[in-house]
């Protein structure tokens, strides 16, 4: 792509096999805290590589990145486990092994 392909949500969200290399955009006018989901690689089963980019606007509510029984990794403190990314916050996650994503960005905790 020349550009990332946007997915915009404003509801919770479970990623499909669709959105590999997408940005999931969560707008300003959502001012409501939401939980996207990145599922378990026996559901959906996205190639080692993919990489999927998380928005989160100004003055949008919190977004909490889950994830199912697979392994989500902060970069850098190497803790595993849900995210939050707060407002002007953007974030990628990239799948590292078939059940193992790691995941770094700004306003990220």
């Amino acid at each position: 792509f020349r550009a990332i392909p946007q997915n915009s949500q404003s509801a919770a969200y479970t990623l499909v096999i669709a959105d590999s290399g997408k940005h999931i955009y969560h707008p300003s006018a959502d001012t409501t805290a939401r939980t996207w989901t990145i599922p378990a690689n026996s559901s959906v089963a996205f190639p080692i590589g993919t990489a999927i980019t998380f928005i989160n606007d100004t003055s949008a509510g919190a977004i909490t990145i889950a994830i199912t029984t697979d392994t989500l990794v902060l970069a850098g403190a190497g803790t595993t486990g849900s995210r939050t990314l707060a407002s002007n916050g953007i974030a990628t996650a990239t799948k590292v092994t078939s059940t193992r994503w790691i995941i770094s960005g700004v306003n990220l905790t």
